[in-house]
């Protein structure tokens, strides 16, 4: 088994979790995902900055208390995977073993990537404008001023020539 570095900073982390063999379950569960994130919380205390849940991937951008982050998301993992099986909606492997990570560098790497996040339903087709999708931090972004009205009906220049996944 490879062993992958992963550096553990005091700095907010943008993941990426996949569905084992991209199924479309998780949109179908985002209620679950969330109750699964406070439960988190609870043990690997960490700061929720923002977050989206399309059906096969979500995107989850948060500072860990501690800074091991990796550890939050196998507590995520493991919680929303035991809550599932639990109530019979699954009984395979849920998630993909590993994750993408990106440790948040400065402000404007933040914004790109809050951008990236915020934008992904509408680049991949599920909605005409992040507003409308509905599982994502996107509403209280923009409440807390964050994004003009209109924000992401076109690709941002943020974004361009940006590549994530």
């Amino acid at each position: 088994m490879p062993n992958y570095r992963r550096h553990y900073l005091a700095a907010p982390v943008f993941v990426t979790l996949v569905a084992h063999h991209r199924r479309p379950w998780l949109a179908t569960h985002a209620a679950q995902l969330s109750v699964s994130m406070h439960r988190t919380h609870e043990k690997h205390p960490f700061r929720h900055l923002a977050h989206v849940i399309l059906p096969d991937h979500l995107h989850w951008l948060f500072e860990a208390q501690d800074g091991n982050f990796s550890a939050v998301v196998a507590a995520f993992k493991r919680d929303a995977s035991w809550a599932l099986k639990a109530c019979g909606e699954a009984s395979e492997p849920l998630w993909q073993p590993r994750f993408y990570d990106h440790l948040i560098r400065d402000e404007a790497d933040f914004q790109r990537h809050l951008d990236y996040l915020h934008y992904n339903p509408v680049k991949h087709g599920h909605c005409n404008h992040p507003g409308d999708w509905p599982h994502s931090s996107f509403a209280a972004w923009q409440a807390r001023g964050a994004y003009p009205p209109g924000w992401g009906r076109h690709e941002p220049e943020s974004l361009r020539n940006l590549h994530l996944e």
